[in-house]
Formats: structure tokens, C-alpha cells, sequence
């Protein structure tokens, strides 16, 4: 089968790999979508380093099952699409993939063991099966949506509260959509450096926005006229900061706390390797309180993580977070030059994620966006099995 390959920072290779082997704890599944994400272009750009090179990046990810191990025949099925959150932030760039799954209402099935990142992982991944009714590339949003309920949930704002977050990448705009339909947030402050993501926050739930570049005086100034009685509540959507490249000599975590009330809550949710800057002063002078969502299982079980993808797929399905914003491109997963590409240009100007599909969804994806009521017939597609590719 083909996966695609880093072997450093900025290497990026389409390369012939083993077919994985399904145990009895396992399943194998053929790719149908994996979304680029910001976690697996900060090992392209070396924001973060992974245990080993080499690396097959993804986990933004749907596939079909293909194979079952004896022990899960009565919790999955040959033909089932599955998406998943956890055990690995690798391997979805391939052909096919293997996992070991833990549906919801399954605990007695995990098991744990400590990675050399400091953290104990599960040896499983949560999973949640995705109905048809659901496009395969707007089903990528499940694991990114999984990830920011797991942070708001657990570090809920209060109905009412003034909340600020910080970026307008796909995991703020999903976080802005579920603090202002989900849990009632009085307003949403977005503060991002691209105008067609600010405006795309604003359609979605944000209630009003500052550009960090050419707005940092008025920015600047809202933090003083406000005098720390803005906000309750801050989510740091941004991973990474390369405070060299500011325009303006202001950090934008330090201008957050600044609008911060004292003994506001501050959410940590982007992560990165790279030392960041932030106002030890001013968390001590407000008493401001840091939360995150870790995870080590031991603190948030992926049990618990498969009830939360339950809760991201409903949301998906009715409409209470859209998802089709946060897919402004789809590549075949097959080409290497646009996959290359994708990596290259990743959050330049508005765009958001890139959907990398197998060929004939993708054929079906640009189909569905050139006839969107549906007045075409289609003929569904007969599951892919591994023996028929």
C-alpha cells in the first residue's frame, strides 16, 4: 500500500509501506478522508518532534472497515465507516490503516501505557460509526470537534459570560460555534491576523473582531479602556508563535490576559514544542486561573472521549456546529504533488482545511458541491473491500 512519509522537518514523501496485518483487538480500515491539521504540519515545520523519524502524518480521519479481529465481531462490521480520536496522532496518511477501537460504554476494554511524551496514552482510540447521511469530508470535523468539546466541556465558560478566543483557524471557529449555540456565551471577542477568517468567525457565532495586525492600536486600546473588566473567559486556540515575526511588539496571549477579569479562566488548547511567551505577571496579579484538558488517560479516559465523538457527531448531524466552513479545498489523497502542496501553503491566506480523499469520493464530494440540492441521481457505491483493490 502507499503512505505518505516524513523522514524530518520539511520532508514529505509519497512511499510503499507494508499492508497492515489485523490482530484480534484490531481493524483494518481503507482511507476514505484524512483533513490536515495544524498538529501534523508542526512536524512538517518542526514546532514539533515526534519519539522517531520517520513519521506517517494524520488523524483527521474517516475510513471504511475492511477487516475485523475475532474479539470485535460483535462491535463492528465489514463496510462500517469509522471515525477516531487518540491513540495516535499518525497513519492516516496511507491507504489503509490499522486501530484498535473503544466504542462508547466499552471501559473495561482500555488499557494504558506512559509514552515519552509525559503522558499516559491508551493503547485504543475512541471511535464513533458515521452514518451515511454525512458527506465523508465533512466527517473528518468529528475528531478536530471531539478535541475542542473535550477542552470546553471540561473548562466550560458560564451562560452569559464575556469570552474571548484567540485565532480564527478550524479549531476556533468550531470553538466560537459551541461557546455562543452550546453553552450560551453572552459574547464572543475573536482576535486573528486574517480578515477572511475574522469574517468567517463573525458569521458563525462571533460577536465581534480584531485583526492583531492592522488593528493593534484600536486593539491596544480596547485592552486599556477596559482596564481587565472585559472578559470572563479566554480560549487559546493558537499552537504556535514565532514572536520574531510580529509586526506590532505585542503578544497576543499577554493582550488576552490583559481583557481577562481578575480570577479569569484562561483555556489552554493549542499545543506546541517551541517555547512560548506568557505574562507570569499577570497571572499572579489577577489571580487568573490556566486550565487544560490533558491527555492522560488516567485524568480523561478515552471511554470518556467516545461519549464526547457521540456528542460531536450530533451536533454535526443537526446542524448546531458547521462543519462546511472549515473544508475550503479537497485533494485526491493519491496525488503526491497536491498533498506536497497542501502541507506547503497551509494557513495562508483564508483558507482552513484541506479534505485529502480517495479519488472517487472526491469525484463525489465536487459532484455534490456542483448539484447541492441533489437533483442528479446518484447510484451509491458497493463497500470497498481490501480483496477488490
Amino acid at each position: 500500500m502507499f503512505a505518505y512519509q516524513m523522514n524530518a522537518p520539511g520532508e514529505l514523501a509519497r512511499t510503499a509501506v507494508p499492508d497492515p496485518v489485523c490482530g484480534p483487538d484490531e481493524i483494518v480500515l481503507h482511507t476514505e478522508a484524512v483533513s490536515i491539521c495544524s498538529t501534523d504540519v508542526s512536524y512538517f515545520r518542526g514546532h514539533i518532534t515526534p519519539e522517531s523519524w520517520p513519521i506517517v502524518p494524520g488523524h483527521e480521519y474517516v475510513g471504511r472497515v475492511v477487516d475485523v479481529g475475532r474479539r470485535l465481531a460483535g462491535d463492528v462490521r465489514t463496510g462500517d465507516r469509522i471515525a477516531y480520536w487518540g491513540q495516535t496522532d499518525f497513519d492516516g496518511m496511507a491507504e489503509y490503516r490499522l486501530l484498535r477501537p473503544l466504542f462508547a460504554g466499552r471501559p473495561d476494554l482500555e488499557t494504558a501505557w506512559y509514552t515519552k511524551r509525559n503522558f499516559y496514552d491508551a493503547a485504543q482510540a475512541a471511535v464513533v460509526a458515521i452514518p451515511a447521511d454525512v458527506p465523508t469530508d465533512l466527517a473528518s470535523v468529528v475528531e478536530p470537534l471531539t478535541s475542542v468539546l473535550r477542552s470546553i466541556l471540561l473548562n466550560p465558560c458560564r451562560p452569559g459570560d464575556v469570552c474571548v478566543v484567540l485565532g480564527c483557524g478550524p479549531s476556533a471557529l468550531l470553538a466560537v460555534q459551541v461557546l455562543n449555540a452550546y453553552l450560551g456565551a453572552g459574547s464572543v471577542t475573536v482576535l486573528d491576523r486574517s480578515d477572511p477568517r475574522l469574517a468567517t468567525a463573525l458569521v458563525h457565532g462571533a460577536s465581534s473582531a480584531f485583526n492583531t495586525e492592522t488593528q493593534a492600536a484600536e486593539l491596544d486600546a480596547f485592552v486599556h479602556e477596559h482596564h481587565d473588566q472585559y472578559a470572563d473567559y479566554v480560549f487559546d486556540a493558537l499552537p504556535h508563535i514565532d514572536s520574531s515575526a510580529t509586526t506590532t511588539g505585542k503578544d497576543i496571549r499577554e493582550l488576552a490576559m490583559g481583557l481577562l477579569r481578575p480570577g479569569g479562566t484562561y483555556v489552554i488548547f493549542g499545543a506546541t514544542s517551541v517555547p512560548q511567551r506568557i505574562s507570569t505577571w499577570l497571572i499572579l496579579a489577577k489571580g487568573l486561573q490556566l486550565r487544560s484538558t490533558p491527555f492522560d488517560v488516567r485524568l480523561f479516559s478515552m471511554s470518556r472521549s467516545a461519549n464526547v465523538m457521540n456528542v460531536a457527531l450530533r451536533m454535526l448531524r443537526t446542524g448546531l456546529v458547521d462543519a462546511r466552513p472549515l473544508i475550503t479545498d479537497r485533494v485526491a489523497l493519491s496525488d503526491a504533488g497536491d498533498v506536497r502542496r497542501v502541507f506547503l501553503e497551509y494557513g495562508a491566506g483564508p483558507s482552513m482545511k484541506t479534505s485529502m480523499l480517495a479519488p472517487e469520493l472526491l469525484r463525489q464530494c465536487r459532484e455534490r458541491q456542483s448539484d447541492p440540492l441533489g437533483l442528479r441521481a446518484t447510484v451509491p457505491e458497493r463497500p470497498r473491500t481490501k480483496e477488490s483493490t
